[in-house]
C-alpha cells in the first residue's frame, strides 16, 4: 500500500533497531491482552505488533460506501417479502426454516449489526463479502485500540482531529437498545447467546460487561437453557427480554428438541432477538450477484448504482447459465469459470469463516475444473471476479527475535443500526483471511498527514504502554 510505505518504513526501521525494547513492550501489552479477556477459544487472540495506519480521506471513502451498502441491504432483504423477481433470485437453499426467516423481528431494520468484509490496497477498495447475520470481533476491537492509541511507539501518529473518538461497542449499544424499544420491550435484561465452548466467548464476555456497566443486566447463555413460559422466554427462572444472537442460523438447527422453547419465543415475538434470523439473506453471496448485475440496477438509486459498480466485484451465481461477463460480453458461465481460473474466485453461497473458497491464482487446476463439474448449475455456488489481496510487512517475533514477515491484510467495516461504527482488520499467511482459519487482528487509525514524511517515533525509545491512560475508548465516529 503505497500511501503507508514512509510511515511504515520509520516504524520497522525502529523496531527492528532497537528488539530489546519491542519485546518487553510487546510482552506488555499481550499481558494486558490476555487479563482483559482478549481470548478466541483458549488463547490470547493473535495480534499484530504495530497498527495499521490510512489517511482519513482513505476511511472516509470506506466510511461511506459502507454506509450506501447497508442501506442496499436492507432494501433487497424489504423487497425479497415484496418482489417476485427479486424473490427468485434468492432461493432459499440455506437450511433454515422458511418460517424462522419471514418472522417479523418485532423493529423495522433487517439487518441491524452488520460488518462488510474489504480489499483495499490504497486505490482500489472492493466489498467481497457482506456478514449480516453474525458478525463477530467487536468487543475485540474496542479492546485492542484501546491499548494501542496511547502506546509511545504509535500515538503521535493517529490523527482524531476531524471527529470525537466513538467506540464500536458504544454503537452497538445504542443499536441494540433502538430495537428493544423499538420492539416495546420494559428496560430489558439481555442473553448473548451462544453454545458452550464457541471459540468467540471471549468477544462476547467483553460485549457483555459493557452492557452490565452501562445498567443492563446480561447473561452468556446456551440457547438450550431456555424455556418458555407465563408468555416470555426464561432462564433459571429469570425472564429476559431480549436476544443478542451470537452464532451463525444455520447452528440454531442443532438440538431441535432442546431449543424448541427458544425458537417459538423468538420467531413469535416473545423475546427480541438482534440480528433476526432474516438477516441471514444479507449474508448470502448471491446478494452480490444480484447487485453486480446491470439488470437489476433499476431497483436502486443514482448513488447507490454508483458505488455498486465502483466497489463490488462482478459475481454471478452458478446457476446463471447465460450472462454478461465484466467487460459486458454475453458468455456461457460454465465455460467462462473454466477457461478464465486465474481472474476468478469461487464461493458457497453460504460459507462463512473461507469455508469452501477456491482462489483460482492458487488453486490446483484439476481441483477448479470438479468444483465446477460438480455444481454445475447450482444456486449454492457463486463465482466472482478476483480482487487482487493487499499485502503488508509487518515485524513478527520469530526465535526471540523481531523479523519482517509478509501478511494478507483485510479491513471489515461495521455499521450498526445505519450508523457506521469503526472498523475491523485482519491480517494472515494465507490469501484466505479469517480469524478462524488462524489470521489474526490488526488495529486501524486514521494517519497524521505530517507523519507521511517518515518521521520518528517521538517516543519511540520509551516503548511501554501508559497504563494510565489505557481505558480510554478511542474509536472512530460515524
Amino acid at each position: 500500500m503505497q500511501e503507508l510505505e514512509k510511515t511504515y518504513r520509520t516504524l520497522r526501521d525502529w523496531m527492528m533497531e532497537h528488539p530489546k525494547e519491542v519485546l518487553e513492550s510487546r510482552f506488555e501489552l499481550q499481558e494486558r491482552l490476555h487479563k482483559k479477556r482478549f481470548f478466541y477459544g483458549d488463547s490470547t487472540m493473535p495480534t499484530t505488533m504495530m497498527p495499521l495506519f490510512l489517511k482519513p480521506s482513505s476511511l472516509e471513502r470506506i466510511r461511506r460506501a459502507a454506509m450506501v451498502l447497508d442501506g442496499v441491504i436492507d432494501k433487497v432483504v424489504r423487497l425479497y417479502f415484496e418482489d417476485e423477481r427479486v424473490r427468485s433470485s434468492f432461493p432459499l437453499h440455506f437450511e433454515i426454516p422458511r418460517a424462522w426467516f419471514q418472522a417479523d423481528p418485532g423493529y423495522e431494520k433487517p439487518t441491524m449489526l452488520n460488518r462488510l468484509d474489504v480489499l483495499f490496497d490504497g486505490e482500489n477498495l472492493k466489498f467481497i463479502e457482506f456478514n449480516t447475520d453474525n458478525p463477530g470481533g467487536k468487543g475485540w476491537v474496542d479492546v485492542l485500540e484501546d491499548l494501542f492509541i496511547n502506546h509511545p511507539l504509535y500515538k503521535d501518529f493517529i490523527d482524531f482531529s476531524d471527529q470525537a473518538p466513538q467506540g464500536i461497542l458504544a454503537r452497538e449499544f445504542e443499536a441494540i437498545m433502538g430495537a428493544m424499544e423499538a420492539f416495546g420491550a420494559p428496560k430489558p435484561r439481555i442473553a448473548l447467546v451462544a453454545f458452550d465452548g464457541s471459540g468467540g466467548r471471549g468477544d462476547e464476555e467483553i460485549v457483555r460487561d459493557y452492557f452490565i456497566e452501562r445498567g443492563v443486566e446480561a447473561n452468556l447463555l446456551d440457547p438450550r437453557d431456555f424455556e418458555l413460559r407465563s408468555g416470555g422466554l426464561y432462564s433459571n427462572g429469570v425472564r429476559f427480554h431480549g436476544v443478542i444472537r451470537c452464532m451463525t442460523s444455520r447452528y440454531f438447527l442443532r438440538y431441535p428438541r432442546e431449543m424448541r422453547d427458544f425458537i417459538t419465543a423468538v420467531t413469535e415475538k416473545r423475546a427480541c432477538m438482534v440480528n433476526s434470523f432474516r438477516a441471514q439473506l444479507g449474508s448470502e453471496k448471491s446478494i452480490l450477484s444480484f447487485l453486480s448485475n446491470p439488470l437489476n440496477h433499476d431497483y436502486f438509486s443514482d448513488e447507490e448504482i454508483q458505488v455498486i459498480r465502483d466497489h463490488i466485484p462482478w459475481t454471478r451465481k452458478f446457476d446463471e447459465t447465460v450472462t454478461l461477463s465484466p467487460e459486458g460480453e454475453e458468455i456461457s458461465i460454465k465455460a467462462y469459470m473454466l477457461n478464465n481460473r486465474e481472474r476468478l474466485v469461487l464461493k458457497p453461497s453460504s460459507g462463512a469463516g473461507g469455508e469452501g473458497v477456491l482462489v483460482g491464482k492458487a488453486c490446483d487446476p484439476v481441483e477448479w475444473m470438479e468444483t465446477i463439474e460438480d455444481n454445475a448449475g447450482s444456486s449454492r455456488w457463486i463465482v466472482q471476479e478476483y480482487a487482487e489481496i493487499p499485502r503488508i510487512e509487518l515485524p513478527v517475533i520469530k526465535k526471540g527475535e523481531v523479523v519482517l514477515e509478509e501478511k494478507f491484510l483485510n479491513l471489515s467495516p461495521y455499521v450498526f443500526g445505519g450508523r457506521y461504527a469503526g472498523i475491523l482488520g485482519r491480517v494472515s499467511s494465507r490469501s484466505v483471511i479469517n480469524v478462524s482459519a488462524g489470521g489474526g487482528l490488526i488495529p486501524v487509525f486514521p494517519l497524521k498527514e505530517q507523519n507521511n514524511e517518515g518521521r520518528a517515533p517521538r517516543n519511540g525509545r520509551k516503548a511501554k504502554l501508559d497504563t494510565d491512560k489505557t481505558e480510554t475508548n478511542a474509536k472512530k465516529g460515524d
